[in-house]
């Protein structure tokens, strides 16, 4: 499909034979490299008043350094020490000096917590490319590696490309011109398909291979690069998708699909007509232009493609939203517009002038050309990484095209290439990689990443926290065979509710607090730093270490709630519940543990949350039974102890029983902190499960066991309760309780 202009002889045989005028591609592909010639480097890179400092004109460097010699090992494990960085940021005429700092990070300061920061670098070898690379890094005393945020975390500085003697120019870097190669992006997707076969034709988050998404999307609509106008997509059809953010463009000045509109961007040239030309957003025209470049015809983007007015129940808009998965998962190629802060920022090196980021290039004297080859782009600012709509858009996509960093990277599922690397060598391909396509080996735990990456991730709209997850929410019912009750899954609803969070989030009106969909911030699992047990064994853990029944009322004005969980309708469901939890509550507790069925009753002035994806409609309160504590909460009176991990920026509360003595900790939100801590007040806690250190450890045994709580705080006169924290406490605790000591209470939670 797809065609190549350029050829390159394997360069394992020590031959580069150049064929720029071949638009053929190569019929055997088997020791064949197609890479377009290198582009020449840039002028004027040598400065008159350049000369190395003697600390760098001491090593030594020469074309030949950057050259693997086997049985050197003990020299390339050497560290280089070069100097403090704020001597070295004096020696900005050495060009050695300025491209080891630039390639760390223009913002790495001279000194972090009151400590002097030192450069060195060690060498980074290749034996099956032969190449290598100097790995520059920052240090504090100690041995320990700076971290200030923006910094690149994995610098390389390796020769260009076009001065090594090497015969093979893998992982050498290559120049960049203004624009960006198209052909040798056309290049990477025949790669793809020739090296990899069927392996990257699908989504690792989709069960299947997609081929006809009309098929599922009545209303599916796409660009027509070539005609340049919007219509319906023919069937099994072809397509490249679009990922970007809007930022604060207002929506109804660009040019949009709607109802008013829908006939004439229909009409061949429509795109093209100046009135509609000029209010397209530049990153669109862009993505446009890339797809024609790489020679396909259709192109989906959200504003053009979906019926931005067709809003409300049975409208094509919901569905389209509902159906991102099936949209990201089925394109051939996703382009992702990883910088800038809108829909005008457009994509680097698509059109002249545009890269923005300079290439870090440095003449070191003359037939020496040293350039920055940052092993990722992860410390470049991406604004597209932090929006929780394009968040289930990198997950579903089989291929990328990113444009970051003032270059375009590609990825499939089983590896990437991008502009300034040389990596097209099909025999140093095959001899180094593994297909990164894997089968999910903890379902659990990989869907409760998804959730806490999701959660920290911002929206323009608050009340698009479930949509914006919509696809994700349709894997969850695949892979874990749940419903989302809130961004909870029904089936293991006690493992979820254990989310707790670094840093204090802000509360979201429009969602439950027992959920982390009801917080503005990043959220964690309580076990996240644990071993991880299977997908099987969690529910054994929850069968032997849970008893609530969980439901959710159905509406305020109406008495009636419904199973979070109906056992009746999934095996997997009643796998998990107990087949007595009368019996096993009655021996679990010394009182009366009965009563686990909803109290009829009515809310009043209580909040309406926005829907969720569960399958039946539901209000978002939890009403259900379960043992219910309450204690003083005072200054701690122990110390915090050092735990793997960023520390929590919460505030830290003592938990203290009648006796005075502190029996847990609890970490809190400031603000809330702040309003309720008065001497003498007592809080209320209830016991949602047992578990261990904070997590449902499956290896404790029955002594180790503590009770997992959480803290509550009562509304609107008691009528129902808000999460404040989540915990853990021992179980002798429970003696040292106030008032009632322990008690069976029901609790309405929203």
């Amino acid at each position: 499909m797809l065609a190549a202009c350029f050829r390159i002889l394997g360069c394992s045989s020590g031959t580069i034979e150049i064929d720029s005028n071949s638009a053929m591609l190569p019929q055997d592909g088997l020791g064949d490299v197609r890479i377009p010639p290198l582009s020449p480097v840039p002028s004027g890179l040598a400065k008159p008043d350049d000369r190395l400092c003697d600390t760098c004109s001491q090593l030594g460097l020469t074309v030949e350094s950057f050259t693997y010699i086997p049985g050197n090992e003990d020299a390339y494990k050497e560290q280089i020490y070069l100097g403090l960085v704020k001597d070295i940021k004096e020696k900005m005429r050495c060009p050695l000096c300025r491209l080891i700092l630039a390639s760390i990070g223009s913002e790495l300061p001279c000194t972090e917590d009151g400590q002097p920061l030192s450069i060195s670098f060690r060498w980074e070898t290749d034996p099956r490319s032969s190449s290598c690379a100097m790995a520059p890094y920052a240090w504090k005393p100690g041995g320990r590696y700076a971290n200030p945020k923006r910094l690149n975390a994995f610098p390389r500085i390796t020769v260009l490309a076009n001065d090594t003697t090497n015969p093979c120019l893998i992982n050498y870097v290559r120049p960049i011109e203004d624009t960006i190669n198209f052909n040798m992006v056309s290049n990477w997707l025949y790669m793809c398909e020739d090296w990899h076969g069927d392996v990257c034709e699908k989504s690792k988050y989709l069960d299947g291979v997609v081929d006809n998404p009309t098929a599922l999307i009545p209303t599916f609509r796409l660009i027509d690069v070539v005609e340049n106008c919007i219509l319906f997509a023919p069937a099994n059809v072809t397509y490249v998708a679009l990922s970007y953010v809007w930022g604060k463009i207002d929506p109804t000045k660009i040019l949009r699909l709607t109802k008013g509109t829908i006939n004439d961007l229909a009409v061949p040239g429509a795109l093209l007509q100046q009135q509609n030309y000029d209010i397209t957003p530049i990153t669109i025209r862009d993505a446009i232009q890339v797809t024609r470049e790489i020679g396909i015809r259709y192109l989906w983007v959200d504003s053009l493609c979906i019926v931005q007015d067709d809003v409300g129940p049975g409208g094509s808009k919901m569905d389209a939203i509902s159906k991102m998965d099936l949209i990201y998962g089925a394109a051939y190629l996703t382009i992702i517009a990883a910088t800038g802060g809108d829909a005008n920022a457009g994509l680097p090196g698509v059109r002249p002038g545009t890269r923005k980021i300079p290439q870090l290039i440095e003449e070191i004297y003359p037939g020496l050309r040293l350039a920055n080859r940052p092993s990722d782009l992860a410390h470049i600012p991406n604004i597209h990484r932090t929006r929780a709509w394009t968040y289930q858009e990198l997950r579903f996509a089989k291929r990328s095209l990113s444009f970051i960093g003032g270059q375009a990277v590609f990825q499939c599922c089983s590896y990437n290439w991008r502009e300034d690397v040389v990596f097209e060598d099909r025999s140093w391909y095959l001899t180094s990689n593994r297909s990164r396509t894997v089968e999910l080996p903890n379902k659990i735990f990989e869907l409760e990443s998804m959730i806490y990456g999701y959660s920290g991730l911002s929206l323009t709209n608050e009340e698009d926290i479930y949509d914006a997850f919509a696809g994700l929410a349709r894997f969850f019912r695949t892979k874990l065979g749940s419903n989302l009750c809130h961004g909870i899954p029904d089936t293991d609803f006690d493992w979820f509710l254990l989310w707790t969070a670094q840093d204090p989030p802000k509360r979201r009106p429009h969602a439950p607090s027992w959920s982390w969909s009801g917080w503005q911030g990043e959220m964690r699992p309580m076990s996240w730093w644990r071993n991880r047990p299977s997908t099987e064994e969690i529910r054994e853990i929850q069968k032997e270490r849970t008893w609530i029944v969980w439901y959710e009322r159905k509406a305020h004005h109406l008495e009636e709630c419904q199973r979070v969980s109906n056992p009746e309708n999934s095996s997997q469901s009643s796998s998990r519940l107990p087949p007595n939890p009368e019996t096993r509550l009655q021996s679990r507790f010394p009182f009366d543990c009965s009563q686990t069925l909803p109290t009829p009753r009515k809310l009043v002035n209580a909040p309406k949350y926005i829907q969720s994806g569960h399958s039946e409609a539901g209000s978002g309160f939890l009403q259900f039974w379960t043992v219910s504590v309450t204690f003083r909460l005072a200054e701690p009176e122990s110390r915090e102890n050092p735990s793997f991990g960023p520390r929590n920026t919460h505030s830290r509360i003592g938990i203290f029983g009648r006796n005075g003595q502190e029996i847990s900790i609890v970490y809190v939100n400031p603000d809330w902190r702040h309003r309720n801590l008065q001497p003498q007040r007592t809080h209320e806690f209830i016991l949602l499960s047992e578990g261990v250190d904070h997590d449902l450890r499956l290896d404790a045994s029955e002594k180790d066991l503590k009770y997992m709580v959480m803290l509550i705080d009562w509304q609107e006169d008691g009528q129902w309760a808000e999460r404040v924290a989540v915990t853990s406490m021992e179980k002798t605790a429970l003696d040292q309780a106030f008032g009632q000591g322990p008690i069976w209470k029901e609790i309405i939670l929203g």
